[in-house]
């Protein structure tokens, strides 16, 4: 029974897909399994990590947001321009967190509001974001980030990176937030069942509110790390993770109809997701081939969690028609027998 909750966990089968993965490149390429080899590859996987926590929230309560990657782009540039100006760094960060919030609180109020599909309203604040970055540089990177806060990345405690502790501290903590908080529990209600939450009482549109201001915050907080683990700001910042952060989520077991995932879900997805990329580094192969091979690769998780799960729900059925059936032969008086 165990084994079989085990195996319904997306996010176990995935893992295991996983270590499988890293064992075969180990194997190939025996430096890929040194500690700092598969540090780096956790120190890579933060940004999409913090991205993909923040739109976790959004798809629990059926909902997507395609902006939070053009969010991190224009939280970094913001970040950037304020370091470059001299602000002081707790101060910068604080600013490049609050224009994320600021940005997931925009997607809020246009789509709990003014009733803009989330799609429609992500897409459209996606180049209003895009457009405020190159506004701001005049389509120039920014590129003198003071050593003081590039140094913030090479920061480490007990041979770990510190950003590598702030996140996992991060997950743990939502993790812990989200399983025991009860009005955390909310934004798998209201994605599992938007009208049956209402009559319930639950704060529908506060709690979808919440799911998108998160998602911005987050995504305010991977450009933080962006910044200073690059040490430029790109205009093309953030391009493209909002299409990973939904494939990592997705990967790791949360559910596009909502109601389904829990932050490790995203942890997992990230990670698998940034391990393909650097596989094929290690494995040589060139960069052109990284979209493909992940896309090919989550098609092939996806279907195997599909035959897994359909596996143990066809025995599930048939054990309980046995048992009906066992139930129905047994005479009636050996029951009461047994009973009494």
């Amino acid at each position: 029974m165990k084994l079989r909750r085990l195996l319904q966990s997306r996010e176990l089968v995935v893992a295991l897909i996983l270590l499988g993965i890293i064992l075969l490149i180990g194997f190939i390429n025996p430096s890929f399994l040194k500690p700092d080899s598969l540090l780096a590859v956790l120190n890579s996987s933060l940004i999409l990590m913090l991205i993909s926590i923040g739109e976790m929230f959004v798809l629990l309560t059926r909902g997507i947001d395609v902006s939070v990657g053009a969010i991190t782009g224009l939280s970094a540039v913001i970040l950037g321009t304020a370091l470059n100006a001299n602000v002081p760094i707790p101060m910068a960060i604080t600013l490049a967190l609050l224009v994320g919030l600021a940005g997931g609180l925009v997607n809020a109020i246009g789509i709990i509001y003014f009733k803009v599909p989330p799609i429609i309203m992500t897409l459209g604040t996606l180049g209003i974001y895009r457009g405020t970055m190159l506004i701001i540089t005049e389509g120039s990177w920014i590129e003198r980030i003071p050593q003081a806060y590039k140094s913030l990345a090479s920061s480490s405690f007990g041979g770990i990176k510190l950003f590598i502790w702030i996140t996992l501290i991060i997950v743990i903590t939502v993790t812990v937030l989200t399983r025991r908080l009860k009005q955390a529990r909310y934004f798998y209600a209201v994605g599992d069942n938007e009208e049956g939450a209402y009559l319930l009482g639950i704060p529908v549109k506060l709690t979808k509110f919440l799911a998108y201001s998160l998602a911005g915050l987050f995504a305010g907080a991977a450009a933080v790390v962006f910044v200073a683990q690059i040490g430029v700001v790109p205009m093309q910042t953030g391009s493209g993770q909002e299409l990973r952060a939904i494939a990592a989520n997705v990967l790791g077991g949360v559910n596009l109809a909502g109601g389904v995932g829990s932050p490790v879900s995203a942890l997992v997805g990230a990670i698998f997701l940034n391990v393909i990329d650097s596989m094929l580094i290690f494995l040589k192969v060139p960069g052109y081939w990284n979209d493909a091979v992940a896309g090919a690769i989550l098609l092939v998780v996806v279907l195997i969690d599909y035959r897994i799960r359909q596996t143990l729900t066809v025995r599930q059925r048939q054990e309980r028609l046995q048992a009906k059936t066992i139930a129905e032969r047994t005479p009636r008086s050996l029951v009461v027998k047994e009973i009494e």
